[in-house]
Formats: structure tokens, C-alpha cells, sequence
């Protein structure tokens, strides 16, 4: 698996397919990395959910999310937890629940799927 690598007028390697494929084995990630199971199993729990696009419960994500910072601030008191993780864990729910969307539909994967046209579009009819 390739991550963080840059490709040529296409940005980076790191994309949902990596994350998706990066979390598709949690016990051998986590033999691999060193890092807790049950982590990162609800740290994947927590991507899927925000990045769907259906409605989430946001007292329930408030729960599972503090859970997992709780886990995480137990499990590794020596790693200052990043600021995403942190901006996710303690206030996701929040975020959640000022949106009129639901999170999931509000990512630039829309916008993204149409590069390939506006470069057409640009290259060919301009």
C-alpha cells in the first residue's frame, strides 16, 4: 500500500481507498503499527460514520466518540492526541449538530469526481 507518495499533476496517493483499505484489517494493523485493536477498530467506526451520507444520532457519536478519547488518552497518556483527532473525538458531535446536511454529503468527493470534466472541458473546448 502506498501512502503519502506524489504522483505526477495528481496529488498524493492518499485517498479514500487507502483509508478504506488501511482499516480493512484491524488486527494485522494493529500488529503491524503497535497500536491497540479496539482502537482502531472505533476509530474506524468514527470515519465510516462521518462520511456517510445518511443522518447520525449526535448524543450517540458524542458517546462513542468521548469512549474513544477516553481509550486513547488511557491506552497512550505519552502521545498528545492530534489536533484532528481531537477536532473529531470532542467536538464532532457538535458539528453534527449544526449542520442541515448530514456531514457525509457535505465532502468534496462530489467536486472531486469532476476534475476529470473541467480538465476536459478546459483542454478541448476553450
Amino acid at each position: 500500500m502506498l501512502v503519502d507518495v506524489v504522483r505526477q499533476e495528481s496529488g498524493t496517493t492518499n485517498d479514500g481507498n487507502v483509508a478504506r483499505h488501511f482499516f480493512s484489517e484491524p488486527a494485522l494493523l494493529a500488529n503491524i503499527t503497535g497500536i491497540d485493536e479496539t482502537l482502531i477498530r472505533r476509530f474506524s467506526v468514527i470515519l465510516q460514520g462521518i462520511s456517510c451520507g445518511y443522518d447520525l444520532n449526535p448524543e450517540a457519536f458524542k458517546k462513542y466518540a468521548l469512549d474513544s478519547a477516553r481509550l486513547f488518552v488511557n491506552l497512550y497518556p505519552w502521545f498528545k492526541m492530534p489536533s484532528s483527532v481531537h477536532k473529531i473525538l470532542i467536538h464532532g458531535a457538535d458539528v453534527i449538530n449544526s449542520l442541515i446536511l448530514p456531514i457525509g454529503q457535505l465532502s468534496e468527493e462530489a467536486l472531486e469526481a469532476r476534475h476529470k470534466e473541467c480538465r476536459y472541458y478546459r483542454q478541448y473546448n476553450s
